[in-house]
Formats: structure tokens, C-alpha cells, sequence
């Protein structure tokens, strides 16, 4: 029991991050009731696919990389393409949760203490408290995790009652003026996309869970649901608050103009209790920091496999890999400024392949198996799924045009 707890909380986790920031930056742009429906829709696909990503790695009888199950089941090509593909969303994921947590400190250090520290200086502590927490065991991370995710499930009861005084329910903004315009849906689609990601840890769990079938769907659907309740509360209270509070605010989100420590700033300032205040802070960290966990986690693992032949001192080699996950993404948070929503969109392009496209490519070459998860014979679903990845990958791309 304590083991399906501890790998829900780890894909809840992993999931819940950057999206606790994102979406009510983006989502402004559709008002309430189009942005629930695009929410719970990504939900469904996404779940559905993790499904198909559990398979394969039961089929293949260990917890495999997508790079691994390519080369299982379909050859070379599918494993550099599975392998490329996860290691730029992983780096990309974790250079937003750096640049996210970094740019929600520097805020928090100017507004409560007055004092001024520079991103990069401040994005270098982050970095190297990433690479310790990750030299810890799993088992210990896993209990960390469980300690910062309960938090944030307290610190955001707390901080939706201190907001929902605020809110005028008469008073909300049910539709934008953008929710039919299709550029705006186009922008938005694959930052949701990504919000939902905690596909870097299918390979880590399915070997923490002992491979057993149930524990894994029930760590997958509810690991991924929570999130989306959570979503949508956040996103709906956030939302509202801000529309009615700082209605000038609402409107820099809806042209895109928003930067991510403002948000927070803006947040604080709407709470009336003060305690309430250092919440808004305290939530924003916490989601952070349970994804760069989750996410880290899973590259750090696959990075060690790599190692393990060429550095045979277990000390040295669990160092390198986690210096090795966290530069790559500490170095492009440096070089690469106001980075926060254009990496999520362009991480929202590469999830759809290695969410969608590659695994349901690598589903079809076990066509006729036994499958442990019969649902997955439903073949429209499928379709749709792969329907769904093709439109975020369009979406990224008129984006980038």
C-alpha cells in the first residue's frame, strides 16, 4: 500500500510543475468553461497513453527507456529517435522548472527582504540542490517527494479558501473574446499538452512498482488525475481572482505579455491575509520542485545505465549523472532569457512523439500478443490519440513560423 502510494504521489509529482504557473497564464486567453474542457480532454488522452507506454514495458518484461523499447521492438532508428526525443523533452522540462523556481525566488527575495540577486546567480544555488537531492537514493526521494507533494496539496487548501473570499462568483469570466480564435488555440495547445507530461518515468516506476499490472494503472490514473483536478481548481480560483482584482494584469496574461515571477507577485498582492500572502510563494516552489524531482529522477536513472560500463565506481558514476541531468538545462536557463513559455511549447512537441506517435508505433509491432490491459484494443482510441499528437505538433510548429 505504501509502495502504490509513494508511485501515484511520484507521477502526480512529476506531473504537477510548470502547469501550476502556465495555464492560468495561457488558459486567460480562453476564459473558464473552453479551458476545463481542453484540460480534462489532454487528461483522457494522455492517461489512455500511458497505458500503452505501461504495456510495452510489461511486454518487454523490464522497465525499459523509450530509446530501449525501440530498439526492442522495432530496431535502431526507433531507439535513437525514442532516445533523442526523451532526453531534449527531459533537459527542456527541467530548464523550465529551473527558470521557473529561479524567477519565483528572485521575485519572493525583492518583495519580502528588498534585496536584489541576479537570475543566474540565483538559478546556480537551484541547480546545485537539484544535483544533491538527486545523489539520493530513490527510496529516499521517493519519501522527499511524498513530504513536498502532501505540502502542496495543504498549502493549496489553505491558499484557495484565502482566495475564494476575494472571488465575486457572479463575476466570472466564463469566455474570452480569443476562445474562437484558432491562433490562440494553436499557441496554447501544446503548453497544456506539456503540463500533463510525466512520461520520463514510465521505465523508473515500472521497475518500483515489481512490474505488477494493477499498482501500475492505479499509479498512472490517479497519478494523472489529481493533477488535473488540481489544474483546473488552481486554474479556475487563479483565474477569477485575477480577472476581478487586476483586471489590467488579466489582460497582459491574455496578450501572452505576462512573465511568471509577476504572476505570483500579482497573486500575492490579491490575498488579503498575510500568511496567505507567503503561500502563493510556498505553492509555486513546491509544485517546482516535486517535477524537478520527478522528472530528474527518470534521466538521472537512464543516464546511470549508460555509465555504467565506462565509470565503474558507483560514488563517481551517480555524481556525473546527476551533474549531467541538471547542466544541460541550468546552461540553456542562463544562455537563454524569458525562456519559461517558449520551451514549454516547444517540449509540448517533442511529448507528443514520445507520448503518442512513438509508443503507439511501437504498440502495433506487438499486435497480436496477449495484452495485459485489454482496453487498449479499442483501436479508435488510438487513432484519436495519434490524431491528437499530429495537432500538437502543427500547433508548435505554426507557432515557431
Amino acid at each position: 500500500m505504501h509502495k502504490q502510494i509513494g508511485a501515484i504521489l511520484l507521477v502526480a509529482g512529476t506531473c504537477i510543475g510548470s502547469g501550476m504557473i502556465a495555464l492560468p497564464m495561457v488558459l486567460a486567453k480562453l476564459g473558464l468553461i473552453p479551458s476545463v474542457l481542453l484540460m480534462i480532454s489532454v487528461w483522457f488522452i494522455m492517461y489512455h497513453t500511458s497505458l500503452v507506454n505501461i504495456e510495452l514495458n510489461l511486454q518487454a518484461g523490464d522497465g525499459l527507456s523509450l530509446g530501449a523499447l525501440g530498439r526492442c521492438y522495432s530496431g535502431k532508428v526507433a531507439e535513437l529517435i525514442g532516445t533523442l526525443c526523451l532526453k531534449v523533452l527531459s533537459y527542456s522540462l527541467l530548464a523550465v522548472f529551473i527558470y521557473g523556481g529561479s524567477s519565483i525566488i528572485e521575485e519572493l527575495i525583492i518583495s519580502k527582504m528588498g534585496m536584489q540577486y541576479s537570475l543566474s546567480n540565483i538559478a546556480t544555488c537551484y541547480a546545485l540542490v537539484a544535483i544533491a537531492l538527486l545523489l539520493l537514493p530513490i527510496k529516499f526521494i521517493d519519501y522527499f517527494n511524498r513530504f513536498l507533494f502532501i505540502g502542496l496539496l495543504v498549502v493549496l487548501a489553505i491558499l484557495l479558501t484565502g482566495l475564494a473570499i476575494t472571488i465575486d462568483w457572479t463575476n466570472l469570466p466564463l469566455f474570452s473574446e480569443h476562445s474562437s480564435n484558432l491562433s490562440a488555440w494553436a499557441a496554447l495547445i501544446p503548453i497544456v499538452f506539456t503540463s500533463f507530461g510525466f512520461q520520463v518515468i514510465f521505465h523508473t516506476l515500472t521497475n518500483y512498482c515489481n512490474k505488477n499490472v494493477k499498482m501500475l494503472k492505479n499509479a498512472f490514473l490517479w497519478g494523472s488525475l489529481i493533477p488535473t483536478v488540481i489544474y483546473i481548481v488552481w486554474t479556475c480560483s487563479i483565474l477569477s481572482a485575477v480577472y476581478q482584482d487586476n483586471p489590467q494584469f488579466y489582460n497582459q496574461m491574455v496578450t501572452g505579455k505576462a512573465e511568471v515571477g509577476e504572476l505570483i507577485q500579482v497573486l500575492s498582492g490579491i490575498a488579503k491575509w498575510q500568511s496567505v500572502q507567503l503561500l502563493v510563494w510556498w505553492i509555486s516552489l513546491l509544485a517546482i520542485a516535486t517535477s524537478v524531482l520527478g522528472v530528474g529522477v527518470g534521466l538521472c536513472d537512464s543516464l546511470k545505465k549508460i555509465l555504467l560500463k565506462k565509470v565503474s565506481h558507483n560514488g563517481i558514476r551517480n555524481l556525473l549523472s546527476s551533474i549531467m541531468t541538471i547542466l544541460p538545462a541550468y546552461l540553456v536557463v542562463i544562455y537563454i532569457p524569458n525562456a519559461f513559455i517558449t520551451v514549454l511549447g516547444f517540449a509540448g512537441m517533442i511529448l507528443a512523439v514520445i507520448a503518442v506517435l512513438l509508443p503507439v508505433y511501437l504498440f502495433w509491432q506487438i499486435k497480436g500478443r496477449e495484452l495485459f490491459y485489454p482496453e487498449l484494443k479499442r483501436n479508435f482510441l488510438i487513432k484519436l490519440s495519434t490524431n491528437v499528437a499530429i495537432a500538437v505538433i502543427l500547433c508548435e510548429i505554426f507557432n515557431m513560423l
